[in-house]
């Protein structure tokens, strides 16, 4: 893939920062190295997990038509469609966008028209970290990389960016559904990060593309 859609830049400049602008000074320019090495990713997820305090209850649900299945909290409610329009402007908005009750913590989805086949997913993503640091305007690289669970292969990127007196950790997910690029995205403030970033991991690694619908669905 020579270059991205439009329409991916698009939207992955909607679901991971609101209201920043491009400035590189902020951190060193680190290239497109992949970081996690062979360091653990995430923690394993419990059906009852304490959480800053509160409890949470952790399930499996299906979007899309039941085409994809993702474990994240029972408690995270779709966010209202005002919410959306003042948190995600762009006509690009995600398909799905979860939340929690204060609405610091969302995680989002996007089923792209954007090709995408997984020979091309390891390239998408040295792409996805290319366009972050571009134009974004980041305070922390984690990385990026390729994993697989035992049903896809699940691209990512991991950074912090500032918005207004605080900074969003932002979990930018990616994997191929049906032909095309299937986008997600889990942010939180830097506040919550400590504990959610293990959780936003595990959850990125429950991420399925149901096989009896894949099979049965044309691309």
């Amino acid at each position: 893939m020579e270059h991205l859609d439009k329409k991916i830049v698009s939207l992955l400049h909607t679901v991971t920062a609101e209201n920043t602008e491009n400035d590189q000074s902020l951190i060193q320019d680190e290239g497109v190295n992949h970081a996690h090495g062979k360091e653990p990713f995430g923690q394993p997820l419990q059906t009852f997990m304490q959480l800053g305090g509160e409890r949470f209850i952790f399930a499996q649900r299906h979007l899309l038509d039941e085409r994809i299945s993702i474990t994240m909290p029972k408690s995270f409610r779709d966010m209202p469609m005002h919410e959306q329009r003042l948190k995600y402007p762009s006509h690009h908005r995600p398909d799905f966008i979860f939340t929690n009750d204060t609405g610091t913590i969302n995680l989002t989805f996007k089923h792209t028209e954007s090709p995408l086949q997984t020979e091309e997913l390891e390239n998408f993503t040295d792409e996805m970290a290319q366009v972050v640091k571009q134009t974004q305007k980041l305070t922390e690289w984690f990385g990026h990389e390729v994993l697989e669970n035992e049903e896809c292969q699940i691209g990512y990127c991991e950074f912090m960016t500032p918005v207004w007196n605080a900074r969003v950790y932002n979990l930018s997910f990616f994997t191929v559904l049906e032909g095309r690029a299937l986008m997600c995205t889990f942010n939180c403030t830097d506040e919550e990060m400590a504990t959610w970033q293990p959780i936003a991991r595990s959850m990125l690694l429950t991420l399925k593309i149901e096989s009896e619908r894949k099979e049965n669905q044309p691309l």
